[in-house]
């Protein structure tokens, strides 16, 4: 059976359930109730000859007399068979102008806005460099080669032109697929990516000058990009204080970046030693009058941030990139190139310094190994000086071989400032771990009795 929909402004549309129990839409456009009416009864006729493999002589006829842009509708939801001549010459005629519009129309809906955007500059380049008005059929490897020079000549970067060929070949294998054309013409153009990685290393040491002159929130802001390895703006602006367990030493960090693939959308992290003191500032600044942070609000408190970051496209620097340059000319310290992904990156490099194995550091960070060697995995400074030195251990930055040696500026919260204070997590008796000189972790002498709920993890209550 088929029933009748109602749009706004007297649009209308025809809704039933296909022969194989997928919901299917017809939708009518502006038409009157008598109409839709006799539309509906159609569908239901052609659901019927669907099943029976029959079609009555008046059904027939009237399928005959059906305007074109009506039969595709019913083509389109299973309704109809298309005629395979027509659909031959359909492919003849059709442009890489309107492949390229089908193409975004049939598979843009399933991805993501910022990939929505790529292809839309990649067809953009297409439009503009190939023939006005060319037929796909028509385009030839010459064609492909000639668009790979045109964005040679147009100046763009190896791995720009890399990434552009990819797209362009995976639009016309879409083609190929749907027997439009017989051949991809971009199989055989060949582009190759940069092998030198676009990303550098950031030393703690440069790091610890620019923190000196962030305000509470940009100093969270650089300390969960280089020491938690972040990246930012999207998981750093999406973390919520719900989502830091300080008493197991854990944060669980959204992905939205790869949210979209199977068993992704959020990883667990490790509250790194040089990232911890940092964290806990930010809590205690969120601690207002004793009342802890809700566990739904953000670890960064900048709604302002996260609105400029929300693009069309999916999330963006934003202004994050135009403050952190002004905190670095403050800071007298040269802008690094990618500014957030390099730190990220310079995060991964010292964990594997550190001697933690590839893959437990790939999970932490949140790619593949493969990912992580092409583009994370620098050399450093301290690498020539380690080589130059006989490769001794010694010769190591301590900030990337031990992370208690890091240096950091943030101030540590005083154990005792809220003693007597029942609601602060810091008050004596919560049984908070201090580490000795030797390494040793010691626990306060104010005995041993039962903690209340979430005071020694210092998070705000479930």
């Amino acid at each position: 059976m088929a029933s009748i929909g109602n749009d706004s402004g007297g649009r209308k549309r025809i809704l039933f359930y296909a022969p194989c129990g997928a919901r299917k839409t017809i939708r009518l456009g502006k038409t009157s109730k008598a109409n839709a009416l006799t539309m509906k009864m159609r569908v239901e006729q052609l659901l019927t000859a669907a099943v029976t493999g029959y079609m009555d002589r008046d059904l027939s006829l009237w399928v005959a007399a059906l305007h074109p842009a009506l039969r595709e509708k019913f083509e389109k939801v299973g309704l109809l068979e298309r005629d395979e001549s027509e659909a031959d010459e359909e492919a003849a005629r059709m442009t890489l102008d309107a492949f390229l519009t089908d193409y975004m129309e049939r598979h843009g809906p399933s991805k993501k806005p910022a990939t929505r955007v790529v292809w839309g500059q990649v067809m953009a380049l297409l439009r503009e460099y190939m023939p006005k008005g060319i037929k796909l059929s028509e385009i030839t490897v010459g064609h492909a080669k000639a668009f790979q020079a045109s964005l040679k000549k147009r100046g763009l970067a190896s791995t720009t032109i890399y990434k552009r060929i990819g797209f362009a070949r995976q639009f016309f294998q879409d083609a190929v697929d749907f027997e439009q054309i017989p051949s991809n013409p971009f199989a055989k153009v060949k582009a190759r990516q940069s092998s030198k990685k676009s990303n550098v290393h950031v030393p703690v040491e440069t790091i610890d000058e620019v923190l000196k002159h962030c305000d509470g929130t940009w100093q969270t802001i650089v300390a969960l990009a280089r020491f938690g390895g972040l990246r930012t703006p999207s998981e750093t602006l999406s973390l919520r204080w719900g989502d830091v367990d300080f008493e197991s030493q854990r944060m669980r960090v959204p992905e939205p970046k790869v949210e979209h693939h199977e068993d992704r959308g959020v990883r667990e992290v490790p509250i790194f030693a040089e990232l911890r003191p940092y964290l806990e500032q930010a809590f205690e600044a969120a601690t207002v009058d004793g009342k802890y942070p809700s566990p739904d609000s953000f670890v960064i408190d900048k709604q302002t941030y996260r609105d400029a970051a929300m693009r069309p496209g999916g999330w963006a620097n934003a202004n994050l990139r135009t403050q952190f340059v002004k905190i670095l000319k403050r800071a007298k310290v040269d802008p690094w190139t990618r500014l957030f992904h390099s730190l990220r990156a310079s995060r991964e490099t010292d964990l594997l310094a550190q001697g933690f194995p590839k893959h437990v550091v790939c999970a932490w960070m949140g790619n593949t190994i493969v990912v992580a060697d092409k583009h994370y995995n620098l050399v450093t400074d301290d690498d020539f000086q380690r080589a130059a030195n006989g490769g001794e251990n010694a010769a190591r930055n301590p900030a990337r071989s031990d992370p208690k040696a890091a240096r950091n500026p943030a101030p540590q919260p005083a154990r005792n400032e809220h003693a007597g204070n029942e609601k602060s997590p810091l008050k004596p008796g919560s049984n908070c771990v201090e580490h000795g000189d030797n390494g040793l972790e010691l626990m306060e002498d104010n005995g041993l009795e039962p903690m209340t709920s979430c005071m020694p993890c210092r998070r705000s209550p479930n």
